[in-house]
């Protein structure tokens, strides 16, 4: 950890390394009070971490409901059946033919479980969109999402995985998240991980650091 006291050399010399204009988001918001800046810049970086335990179970328990969803409605080669083809966006078919390049540079089989190793988080949350809701949803929503209250429909469960595919886009690309709601945002993410598999929001939470470090804000 950074101690107190950080001299402007240090400061100036970390400027040029993480760039002045992003350093001075953090600068501001300290009050121009480098060695608060820098320990913000920390704790920044240390609660996107934290966040990567639950996003990441999110992620993976979204694109395992999707997956098993679409290998019911259009088979379990579903990325490659017409019937899917035809109703898929042009996003979600790049993100197809990206995938298949990226398994094929890697020497890796053509085969489900690579296509949805894959594919984005991105690419599950465009699923939920309402043009899939005919085609997909409108039969199979609550057989595939059997862990959805009563009275949460596909709109609530697409707005959520959007809010945390949002959320994590930002953690990734190592923004500012310390202005954020994070408090809100973790309790969006574990009410949505509770959707998704209940038993596994359960088995994460108490082993999830967002709600500690939360408190240790600079």
């Amino acid at each position: 950890m950074i101690g107190s006291g950080v001299q402007f050399t240090l400061f100036d010399e970390l400027r040029r390394s993480i760039s002045a204009d992003r350093l001075g988001t953090y600068l501001t918001a300290a009050g121009f009070d480098h060695d608060r800046a820098l320990k913000l810049y920390v704790w920044n970086a240390c609660i996107g971490e934290a966040f990567h335990l639950p996003v990441q179970g999110v992620e993976v328990a979204l694109r395992n409901c999707v997956n098993g969803t679409l290998c019911t409605v259009f088979g379990d080669d579903w990325w490659n059946a017409p019937k899917f083809l035809t109703i898929a966006d042009r996003e979600r078919k790049s993100d197809i033919e990206t995938a298949i390049r990226r398994i094929q540079n890697r020497g890796k089989p053509r085969v489900t479980s690579q296509i949805v190793a894959n594919l984005s988080f991105g690419f599950w949350v465009g699923l939920l969109q309402p043009r899939y809701n005919p085609p997909i949803w409108a039969y199979h929503l609550k057989t595939s999402f059997i862990n959805l209250p009563d009275g949460k429909n596909r709109y609530d469960l697409a707005a959520s995985a959007k809010q945390v595919a949002d959320l994590r886009n930002r953690i990734w690309h190592h923004e500012p998240i310390f202005r954020m709601d994070l408090s809100g945002e973790y309790r969006a993410v574990m009410e949505l991980l509770t959707w998704l598999c209940p038993i596994k929001a359960a088995w994460l939470r108490p082993q999830c650091r967002v709600p500690g470090l939360l408190r240790q804000k600079p």
